[in-house]
């Protein structure tokens, strides 16, 4: 069965869904879920990095203090959670060779 990639999905999120389905066989339809939440944080970061690019990583509060833009917390915990996404789907799980210990998970 060959999955559809699922609307709603910018430019990131559907190059990274149809490249998956390439390598991967996902047949569950929980797995299917995973990868497209997997895919909708690489959408939401690509779309705070442009925020952030175009109004800069620090902004100023209402005291006038510089403060971390708010989307550069939503870029690192989106990134935090695909990391997440990707190691419940064991898309990661590579033969490490002699240069680290195995995971244990």
């Amino acid at each position: 069965m060959k999955a559809k990639i699922p609307s709603g999905l910018k430019a990131p999120g559907r190059k990274f869904y149809k490249q998956v389905l390439e390598e991967y066989d996902l047949p569950e339809t929980h797995d299917l879920e995973r990868l497209f939440m997997a895919a909708k944080c690489l959408d939401e970061i690509a779309d705070d990095e442009k925020t952030v690019k175009e109004e800069g990583r620090f902004i100023e509060d209402r005291f006038n203090q510089k403060r971390e833009h708010p989307a550069s917390k939503a870029i690192r915990d989106n990134k935090t959670l695909f990391c997440r996404i990707i190691r419940e789907l064991a898309l990661d799980i590579t033969d490490p060779g002699d240069s680290r210990p195995p995971r244990q998970y």
